[in-house]
């Protein structure tokens, strides 16, 4: 018997303080571009790399995401580390899912100043070795830069990829020992943050089309962002 394939699911993590269009129009893209079964959004508790912010709380930011991604069926969520209640590595989480889901084959969704930053990841190199990686580039980034950030990386070891192989506007690595990818494609940056709209909203300012009706409908009906102090 031939063996059934396995899913290809992306993971698209973050705070989602608000989720907003910009998160939205990326996992639609990614799962296209890679022909991907579907996103899975995993809300973090605490952002290991923003521990000094305290975010929403969990519930408020649980239902946006699950507003926000009503109606796309290829769209699902996780409350993983919603659930642990502990700072969320994401070493921890896609260890996680992999025994819970082994016929699963994961893609990491990044940008690139997350994969600049991937040095100070927990557990950096066993991740790259679990999953394959999506890197949203700005259009023009050099594979030098990417060179840059691998070598800081295994900065006490040689890179573990191949060469970069460039088709079109799209740069992938292939790991030489396991069967997983490192692969970079162009997205042009969108001008929005859920930085950006909280503070708009602190200022009384305009933030249509900035994030789903549903999401905004809802920050407006449990008046959230009011102030500097999250509820």
């Amino acid at each position: 018997m031939v063996a059934a394939s396995k899913r290809r699911v992306g993971i698209l993590g973050g705070s989602f303080d608000p989720v907003h269009n910009g998160h939205i129009g990326l996992a639609i893209q990614v799962r296209e571009r890679f022909h991907l079964d579907g996103i899975l959004f995993i809300p973090a508790y605490i952002s290991p790399h923003k521990l000094n912010k305290r975010p929403t709380a969990s519930n408020h930011r649980l239902a946006m995401l699950r507003l926000a991604t009503a109606s796309q069926p290829f769209f699902s969520i996780s409350a993983i580390e919603l659930v642990r209640k502990k700072v969320s590595f994401t070493i921890d989480t896609l260890t996680a899912l992999l025994r819970k889901r082994p016929e699963t084959e994961f893609y990491l969704i990044v940008g690139m100043d997350a994969f600049e930053g991937f040095n100070t990841w927990k557990a950096v190199h066993r991740l790259l070795e679990l999953c394959h990686v999506i890197v949203a580039a700005r259009p023009g980034y050099a594979s030098e830069k990417v060179e840059e950030t691998l070598t800081k990386i295994f900065i006490d070891s040689s890179t573990p990829y191949a060469p970069g192989i460039r088709e079109g506007d799209m740069l992938r690595y292939n790991h030489l020992e396991k069967k997983t990818t490192l692969s970079f494609f162009d997205l042009p940056p969108v001008a929005v943050s859920s930085s950006q709209i909280r503070e708009r909203i602190r200022g009384g300012e305009e933030i249509k089309n900035m994030l789903p009706p549903e999401v905004e409908n809802y920050i407006i009906e449990n008046q959230l962002y009011r102030s500097n102090s999250h509820p």
